[in-house]
C-alpha cells in the first residue's frame, strides 16, 4: 500500500472533525419558522376555551403543546392551560368467562368436546359507570398461533338474542418468534347484559384464559377526530409511511380496504425525525374478510396514545399485499382543547412551530384557580387561518450572520491546508 493511500484514513478523520465543528454554526443559522393565527372570541366570558385545528398540529413543532404561544396585541404572553381529559384514559375491566356446550354434531360425527364460544355477563347496564367499547381477549403466552372467525351476539335474558356482528381473532407469530395478534372485538353498539360470542369453527380457536372490557366514562362524548389518507407505494424497506400532518396526540389507528379478504400482519413504526431511526411501538394483525352482499368483516382500531407526525406500516418481508390503492389509514386524534383567561390587550393570537421563553401550557390551577366552578360558564374562542410570522430586521443579525460566515470560510481555508499538507508529507510511490 502506498503512503498516499496510508495517508488517506488520516485526511478522512480530520474532514470528518472539521465537518463537526462547523455543522452546529451551519444550524444556528436556521431558526425555526414560527406560524401565527388571529383568536376570535366567539362566546365572551372570563375564561374561555379554544380547540386546536388540523393546521394547528400541520404548523405546530410538538404535541405536548410546548411550542404554542397564546400573544395579546403586545405580543405578550397569554398564560393557558389545557384543559382536563382524564376521561379519555379508557377504562379497564376484568370479565369472567363462561363456556358454551360444545355445539351439537351428528352421531357419526367424533364427539366435540370443545366450547362452541363463550358467554360474558357486563352486569346491570342501569348500573354501568361506563360505556362498553370493545372487548379485549387474552391467550396463554404459550398458545399456538390461530386465525378464527366468531359471531357476536347480546341478550337482556338469556332467552332473546339479538346478532352484533362478526370479527376475526388471530394470534400469529413472526419469523424471529415475536407476537402478532388481534384480540380486539368491537361493540357497533350499546350491548344488553350478556354477550355471547360463538366461534365459526371451533376447532381452529384457541380457548382464551381472560377478557377485560374497555370503555369510556357514561355520558362522556368521545372527544376525538378521525382522519384518513390512502396508502402511499411502499418505500425502500417495503413499509408504508404516512406523513399525519405534522406532530399530533394519536389515539388509534385503523387499517381498512375496499377489495378482497386479506390478512395483513403489520409492525407499526414511529420516528422523531426524516433522519432518525424508526421504532417500532406496536406489532398487530389488520384484515378484511370479504362477505358478499353484507359488509365486510374489519379489524378494530388499534389504541395507542402517542404525539407522532408521521407512522410506517412494516408487513413482513415477501407476503403477499393488496393493492395499495384500496387501502387507507384512519387514525383518530385527541381533540386538544385549552382554556385561558381574557387577559391582555385583544386582538388575541396563536403562535406555533418555534419555542420561546413563555410558552407551553401552565397547569389549570394558575389559569383557572376554581375550575370546579368556572367549567361551567366557559366562554369560546375560535382560530383564524396561520401564516408565517414575519421577522423583524434586528441590528445585530448582520455582523452576527458575518462572524459565522467568516467562521465558516476559516475552517475551510484550515481544510484545504491540513489536506494539502498531508498530500506533501506522504512520498510519492512512484519515486
Amino acid at each position: 500500500m502506498s503512503p498516499r493511500c496510508r495517508a488517506r484514513p488520516q485526511l478522512h478523520a480530520m474532514t470528518r472533525r472539521i465537518l463537526e465543528l462547523l455543522l452546529p454554526l451551519c444550524v444556528t443559522m436556521a431558526s425555526a419558522a414560527p406560524y401565527r393565527a388571529p383568536v376570535q372570541i366567539t362566546q365572551p366570558a372570563p375564561f374561555l376555551a379554544l380547540e386546536a385545528s388540523a393546521e394547528t398540529w400541520r404548523h405546530g413543532a410538538s404535541a405536548d403543546l410546548q411550542d404554542w404561544q397564546l400573544l395579546d396585541a403586545q405580543g405578550r404572553s397569554v398564560p393557558f392551560a389545557r384543559l382536563p381529559d382524564g376521561w379519555l384514559e379508557v377504562p379497564e375491566r376484568e370479565l369472567k368467562l363462561f363456556a358454551l356446550p360444545p355445539a351439537p354434531a351428528p352421531a357419526s360425527a367424533p364427539r366435540q368436546r370443545l366450547p362452541a364460544g363463550w358467554l360474558l355477563d357486563l352486569g346491570d347496564p342501569d348500573r354501568w359507570p361506563v360505556e362498553p367499547q370493545q372487548l379485549r381477549l387474552r391467550w396463554p403466552a404459550d398458545a399456538a398461533t390461530f386465525q378464527a372467525g366468531y359471531r357476536l351476539e347480546t341478550s337482556r335474558d338469556l332467552q332473546n338474542w339479538q346478532w352484533l356482528g362478526t370479527g376475526q381473532l388471530l394470534g400469529l407469530r413472526t419469523q424471529d418468534g415475536a407476537a402478532l395478534s388481534q384480540p380486539l372485538i368491537h361493540l357497533p353498539m350499546r350491548p344488553q347484559r350478556y354477550l355471547r360470542l360463538v366461534w365459526d369453527d371451533a376447532s381452529r380457536a384457541v380457548q382464551p384464559e381472560g377478557a377485560s372490557l374497555l370503555a369510556q366514562p357514561a355520558g362522556a362524548s368521545p372527544q376525538q377526530v378521525t382522519r384518513t389518507a390512502p396508502l402511499p407505494t411502499l418505500d425502500a424497506q417495503g413499509g408504508w409511511v404516512v406523513a399525519l400532518g405534522g406532530p399530533q396526540p394519536v389515539l388509534s389507528v385503523a387499517l381498512t380496504g375496499t377489495q378482497g379478504t386479506w390478512v395483513l400482519p403489520v409492525q407499526v413504526q414511529t420516528r422523531a425525525g426524516p433522519t432518525s431511526p424508526w421504532q417500532t411501538v406496536a406489532r398487530s394483525v389488520f384484515y378484511r374478510v370479504d362477505r358478499g352482499d353484507k359488509p365486510a368483516d374489519l379489524a378494530p382500531a388499534l389504541p395507542l396514545a402517542l404525539g407522532v407526525g408521521e407512522l410506517r406500516l412494516l408487513p413482513p418481508h415477501g407476503t403477499a399485499l393488496p393493492a395499495a390503492d384500496s387501502l387507507r389509514l384512519n387514525w383518530a386524534v385527541r381533540a386538544t382543547r385549552v382554556v385561558w383567561a381574557a387577559q391582555g390587550e385583544p386582538p388575541f393570537s396563536l403562535q406555533v412551530g418555534a419555542k420561546a421563553p413563555g410558552a407551553g401550557p401552565r397547569p389549570l390551577a394558575e389559569v383557572v384557580p376554581d375550575w370546579t366552578r368556572e367549567q361551567q360558564r366557559l366562554g369560546a374562542s375560535a382560530l383564524g387561518s396561520f401564516s408565517p410570522v414575519a421577522t423583524a430586521p434586528q441590528p445585530s443579525v448582520a455582523p452576527r450572520r458575518a462572524i459565522l460566515w467568516s467562521v465558516l470560510g476559516l475552517g475551510v481555508i484550515l481544510l484545504a491546508a491540513a489536506v494539502w499538507r498531508l498530500w506533501r508529507q506522504a512520498p510519492d510511490a512512484s519515486t
